[in-house]
């Protein structure tokens, strides 16, 4: 009997077989819910290997950009994925009442706490929990309610511009020399971490990323970018269902965030003050977010648990530092690469905000004032479009009744996204000049034409996922500026010289370096 089945199913023969398994499920890939009529990649018609590849492979270079010029307004970047490039298609899927849900690219990027997944609001694809979670915080995040964060910006902001007096102001040489990029991530971690927990972490003060947190959010986006692309390879790497149960019985360490003993430390210190009726230590009596996060525990215990207050806190760590730094870092390098418009910029801060108060050292900037100039506001609207943070596709999945977007209809359950890169450089909205940096086209358009262009505008996405922590960071970038410049002469180091771009879900920047001298 063993003979007969060995000469009847020879080696050759279940190889063969297995071949033309596969070559079926590529052709059934490829055929997939008839979007072969999509022009892309050939490759990206039969594998998601394909869109993990290009996600490496084009790390370097401005996210999609290349790729809808080659293959036009819609392109198949995989053999379920459409990505548009028209600025109808934000209206048609993250527009009001469009309840598409996220993909699964979302929860690769959540993070791990002691064998367990942390989500975010980011990261979590439970669109009720999402909503009801929201509604339960988002009060901490309306524009009234950043207001009072002010003078705690004010205070790091003081901070920071001592320390790059006393450390780079005026200096020759190597000495005088400021990396631009890692300087502001220091900043913005810092203002984030006393906005989040009543203290910063110290990277301004150390010029050090202290505990390697800035590094492993790095790391951690980039995974997430990449693993995105095939989600399912993350189930062997780092949400690995073996891996995190030995870690929750303790014998194994190694997806925890480093952030997370800090975020831990805090929240349990804070919510045992809490339950035995004492004040913050040394506080002020403000609220800061951490509060905000564990008022909305108490007040919704089945919603926000002990859990999502540590996802909440540990999102603003993560999300809210390096995306405000980015946009921190191109508004400068735009700025200085464009010597009329730093000119016309500094004489707006001059002449509309007031001086510095006589005895004070640096100057002091209200946010109000500042969002009342138009010339800054055109910069920073300017920078919004021309660099948007976020370098992907913000994904969604077609209802199972399909949809229409753009007027051509998409069949269900296809993984449909718009990427900022793409839609914000569209000729049709922002002119034939679209692909350079200009702050007066925000000034010389009409006020329907400024609407226009500025409903295009989704650097923080749009709909009911928009980014949260969007006033945060509006508040940071508008109080930074006018002190920087109203302080210091800043000049680029190599005026010539371009920056290197990284896409790793932020679009990252390196090779800014900059030189201040006081004013």
């Amino acid at each position: 009997m063993l003979e007969f089945c060995s000469y009847e199913f020879p080696l050759p023969l279940w190889a063969l077989l297995l071949i033309l398994l596969i070559i079926t499920q590529l052709i059934s890939q490829y055929y997939h819910n008839a979007l072969q009529r999509h022009r892309g990649p050939f490759l990206a018609s039969f594998t998601n290997l394909w869109r993990l590849w290009h996600a490496y492979r084009n790390s370097y270079r401005e996210p999609m950009i290349h790729m809808h010029e080659k293959y036009g307004d819609i392109v198949r970047m995989g053999p379920n994925v459409l990505s548009f490039s028209q600025p109808q298609a934000i209206s048609d899927i993250y527009g009001p009442g469009k309840q598409f849900k996220k993909s699964d690219y979302y929860p690769v990027n959540a993070a791990v706490s002691r064998g367990r997944m942390a989500h975010t609001l980011f990261s979590s694809p439970d669109q009720i929990w999402h909503r009801q979670l929201r509604k339960s915080i988002g009060s901490a995040f309306t524009v009234g309610a950043v207001a009072r964060y002010e003078y705690l910006v004010d205070n790091t902001v003081r901070i920071y511009l001592d320390v790059l007096d006393k450390r780079y102001s005026g200096k020759r040489g190597s000495e005088g020399i400021i990396d631009l990029h890692t300087s502001l991530l220091h900043f913005a971690f810092d203002v984030i971490g006393d906005l989040t927990y009543g203290t910063r972490h110290g990277f301004i003060e150390s010029g050090k990323d202290l505990n390697g947190i800035i590094n492993y959010v790095v790391s951690f986006l980039n995974y997430g970018f990449i693993t995105g692309q095939m989600p399912i390879i993350d189930l062997f790497l780092r949400h690995n269902p073996v891996l995190m149960l030995l870690e929750r019985k303790g014998l194994y360490r190694g997806s925890t965030f480093p952030g997370v003993p800090f975020a831990l430390r805090w929240l349990r210190e804070r919510q045992r003050r809490y339950d035995i009726g004492l004040s913050k230590e040394g506080s002020d009596n403000r609220e800061d977010l951490l509060d905000q996060f564990l008022k909305a525990r108490r007040e919704n215990p089945d919603i926000v648990t002990e859990q999502e207050v540590l996802g909440l806190s540990l999102s603003m760590m993560i999300a809210g530092g390096e995306t405000t730094a980015i946009t921190l870092t191109a508004f400068f390098y735009y700025l200085l690469r464009n010597p009329c418009c730093y000119a016309k910029l500094q004489h707006e801060l001059d002449t509309r905000l007031p001086n510095t108060p006589s005895g004070e050292m640096f100057c002091d900037t209200r946010y109000a004032d500042a969002r009342s100039l138009p010339y800054l506001n055109a910069c920073f609207q300017e920078t919004f479009r021309m660099h948007p943070a976020f370098g992907f596709n913000y994904e969604r999945v077609v209802g199972p009744s399909g949809t229409t977007i753009c007027g051509t209809f998409v069949p269900g359950g296809t993984i449909v996204g718009v990427n900022p890169w793409v839609v914000q450089r569209d000729p049709g909205i922002y002119g034939r000049d679209s692909h350079i940096y200009r702050p007066e086209r925000w000034l010389e358009a009409s006020n329907e034409k400024v609407k226009e262009m500025g409903r295009i505008l989704f650097q923080f996405g749009a709909g009911e996922h928009i980014c949260l922590g969007k006033n945060i960071s509006i508040l940071e970038m508008y109080k930074l500026v006018p002190c920087l410049m109203k302080t210091f002469y800043i000049e680029l180091e190599s005026p010539e010289k371009e920056w290197t771009l990284f896409n790793g879900a932020n679009v990252r920047m390196s090779g800014v370096s900059i030189r201040i001298n006081r004013r």
